[in-house]
């Protein structure tokens, strides 16, 4: 939200610099995130200086340029070469001098230097407005005020607005601070100075004002169908009012907080919303057919277009300002094409309504249209405030578009009463303090705030919230308000610290997580934290888990809860890549959730991702690209850490991946995935390179396992190594072999290995070769080659007869 420093003055005395200013509303909850200088002055401005033509001569060597000495100021004269139609001595003129950069309006910025122009030396630049960035005529130089002195700044002379805007970073809760009078009340109470509120709302309420002599037939007749959504909705006809610009003052408030200016009755409702933060609509009155206003919900299939030409499709659930006809607005959101103001308007009328915030924050993210009124109300508006707020806007209306006021205020309220009204005990207060706070202090405090004390004691107050105040409900909350005033940083900090450390079921599970995500972190990974809403494109690749949508979803691009942690990890991927970061290494813990035969299904899940190389190029090796088998091993390591090393190995058969593997428990129970993406998934998100990924089963990881640990003395006698040359169909997999081979020996078999993979003419087509060492070892005796021989001749027998597999010489 955007606060001018300007604007913010009007209400309040600060004596503080935009800089103090900004310090002292980030101390009391109000975080300035950024505070900008603002100028209706171009860029560059500033270096721009007044300078005085002596002389002017013409060009020796060019009919249409002119040669000038120019005072700058400084005593020294400069000589310019200019070419303007317009240049005359005596003139006060715009100087751009040598190093000084310029930024034209359509042209590229570009830097003044010492030159020769057509054999003379020119040492500046006399400046048309285009030049400059301040206009669009390149007629001839722009001529400054005769009084204006040589050498002082140009933007002295030009009327520009000047500005500091403090960018606030507002909470969901502190809606009440959506407006310049919200944040000069919390720097009036900060200061203890009292707020100075226009007269037009300090002035006695509006009923006073315009309801004076004889009842005036109504014009309107207002209807509210949907009270739950609307319980308050005011309004007020202005007659023969003029549309036309806003005076200079208005839209320099207005753009400073980034609006732009569109008309004076427009930008009047602009200003209040941003003044009070009250949200204000005006209607044209010769559009509002059959003088009806009706506050109703919107008919299912209806086409409504809104002021930015977009046709907006409603399905019932909106709360519309209807007349006898048609919707005429989206209540609280965003006024329609048709019954806005014009050129042509002569009458309006002014809507001021309070809006179930909930109904109009379900609006605002079904049709994804987020306006400052929308904000607010969302947020929760002063319910109280529409009638102030109404007073406002038309005694600004009436000062820059004239117009009358003959109708009496229209006003159809439920009669709700919003006050709030608390016990506040000082003791309470002290007690979350951790100190003693004078009880003076917390009563001017919250008068400041415009809290009301109806009654008080020694021990506390009972106390009315204000009704901007709409997160205030209880005890903590007013606690709240006190100490972010009175200042959190008195608060001492006590050097003990107490604490009682409790060991859960999740101890153990955190722990190890901690010490898996460290490991990662130590082969080169960062971990990532991605959003739980995704697009519903980026579900559809696991067609068997349904995906869930999202009510109320925060944009249109992140309508339902993911299903699976592979798509946002690739859109990272994808990021990086396309800024040129070709070497990644990522993981990410988070849930996935999905629906299947009618039941909700949670699931945790640890992903982790490569592409590009194991290590940059450089004087001793070549870059080596990352493989299967970098990632394989990582796998192993992480199954290792949870104790989980007896599982068992399938070819992964999955239309995600061109091949990789599956790490089973028992019953089967998938643990881990692993393998290379394939290239049709990676094109489908432009990523060129090759993938590999794997996937755990988080819930299994992390389960608590008694892992005993057992120590062997190293054996005193030989081992002995036997290698085997194996022709095996194509479809065959190491892992089978491997499984055979250990079954058929369990005693001295210690280890199996392949050492090498061979495809080509030698083993024909539809086979491949493995080279398979085994490993033997008895610790009870020197191995004798007959025992040996006859466990291979067991082994070999099995693979031919079992696998078909043959034994090459």
């Amino acid at each position: 939200m955007k606060i001018s420093y300007n604007w913010l003055s009007n209400y309040i005395d600060l004596g503080l610099s935009p800089q103090e200013t900004a310090e002292k509303l980030t101390s009391v909850g109000l975080e300035v995130e950024g505070l900008e200088h603002y100028s209706t002055l171009p860029k560059g401005i500033e270096n721009l200086i007044v300078g005085h033509i002596l002389e002017l001569h013409q060009h020796p060597n060019a009919d249409l340029l002119k040669l000038t000495k120019v005072d700058v100021g400084n005593g020294e004269p400069l000589s310019i070469v200019c070419g303007a139609p317009n240049v005359a001595a005596g003139q006060k003129v715009i100087v751009a001098r040598e190093g000084v950069t310029v930024n034209p309006l359509s042209k590229e910025p570009f830097t003044i230097k010492k030159s020769k122009i057509r054999g003379e030396f020119s040492e500046g630049m006399l400046c048309a407005e285009d030049e400059i960035g301040l206009g669009e005529s390149h007629a001839g130089l722009l001529i400054l005020d005769e009084n204006a002195t040589p050498g002082s700044p140009v933007a002295t002379y030009l009327n520009g607005y000047e500005d500091w805007i403090l960018e606030i970073g507002l909470t969901p809760n502190r809606v009440d601070a959506a407006s310049h009078i919200g944040v000069a009340r919390d720097l009036a109470a900060l200061l203890s100075k009292k707020i100075k509120y226009p007269d037009s709302i300090s002035e006695p309420p509006i009923e006073m004002k315009w309801t004076p002599g004889p009842p005036v037939p109504r014009q309107l007749e207002i209807t509210i169908e949907d009270k739950e959504g609307c319980p308050t909705y005011s309004g007020l006809i202005v007659q023969n009012i003029t549309v036309k610009d806003s005076p200079t003052w208005l839209q320099n408030y207005l753009m400073a907080v980034g609006l732009k200016p569109i008309n004076n009755i427009v930008d009047a409702t602009n200003f209040v919303l941003h003044e009070m933060g009250q949200p204000l609509h005006a209607f044209d009155l010769s559009k509002i057919e059959g003088n009806k206003i009706i506050v109703k919900r919107s008919i299912p299939g209806t086409v409504f277009t809104t002021l930015d030409k977009q046709e907006r499709k409603l399905d019932g659930t909106e709360l519309m300002i209807c007349n006898a006809n048609e919707p005429m607005a989206m209540a609280g959101i965003f006024g329609g094409m048709k019954s806005g103001i014009s050129a042509d308007t002569k009458d309006i009328f002014i809507e001021s309504a309070y809006f179930n915030p909930s109904t109009i924050r379900r609006t605002s993210r079904k049709h994804q249209i987020f306006t400052d009124a929308s904000f607010r109300y969302e947020r929760g508006a002063d319910p109280m405030i529409t009638l102030t707020a109404l007073g406002r806007v038309a005694t600004l209306i009436l000062e820059i578009a004239g117009g009358e006021i003959n109708d009496p205020y229209y006003n159809v309220s439920e009669l709700i009463d919003y006050s709030v009204k608390l016990n506040f005990d000082y003791k309470y207060l002290n007690g979350i303090a951790g100190m003693q706070i004078p009880a003076e202090d917390v009563k001017n405090i919250l008068l400041g705030l415009e809290f009301t004390i109806i009654k008080e004691s020694k021990d506390g107050l009972l106390i009315e919230v204000p009704s901007f105040k709409t997160d205030v409900k209880r005890p903590i909350d007013v606690v709240e308000e006190v100490l972010r005033i009175y200042s959190f940083d008195k608060i001492a900090v006590t050097p003990q610290i107490k604490s009682i450390i409790q060991v859960d079921k999740l101890y153990h599970s955190e722990k190890l997580k901690k010490r898996i995500s460290s490991v990662l972190i130590d082969h080169g990974f960062y971990e990532t934290y991605m959003l739980s809403f995704v697009k519903e494109e980026d579900n559809r690749i696991f067609e068997e888990k349904f995906p869930i949508p999202v009510i109320n979803p925060i944009s249109a691009d992140l309508g339902f809860v993911k299903n699976n942690i592979l798509i946002p990890g690739l859109r990272a991927l994808q990021y990086n890549l396309n800024r040129q970061r070709n070497d990644i290494r990522i993981f990410n813990w988070d849930y996935v959730h999905s629906t299947a035969n009618g039941s909700f299904k949670q699931e945790y899940r640890l992903g982790l991702w490569i592409t590009g190389n194991t290590n940059p190029e450089n004087w001793k090796s070549k870059a080596k690209k990352i493989d299967f088998y970098d990632l394989k091993s990582l796998v192993e390591t992480v199954l290792n850490l949870s104790g989980q090393n007896d599982l068992q190995t399938q070819p992964l058969e999955n239309s995600i991946f061109s091949y990789g593997l599956t790490f089973q428990g028992s019953g089967q129970k998938t643990i881990a995935t692993v393998g290379r993406l394939s290239d049709s998934l990676s094109k489908q998100l432009d990523i060129s390179q090759e993938v590999f990924y794997a996937e755990f089963d988080a819930k299994s990881l992390l389960k608590p396992r008694k892992k005993e640990l057992k120590y062997d003395a190293i054996s005193k006698f030989p081992k002995v190594e036997r290698d085997l040359a194996l022709i095996v169909p194509d479809e065959l997999n190491y892992a089978t072999i491997k499984g055979l081979i250990e079954k058929t020996e369990n005693k001295i078999l210690k280890k199996v290995s392949v050492f090498d993979v061979y495809k080509g003419n030698q083993v024909g087509d539809g086979f491949k070769s493995y080279a398979i060492r085994m490993e033997f070892e008895d610790k009870t005796q020197t191995l004798e080659d007959k025992i040996v021989d006859k466990i291979i001749s067991k082994i070999v027998y099995k693979l031919e007869n079992e696998l078909a597999v043959k034994i090459r010489s």
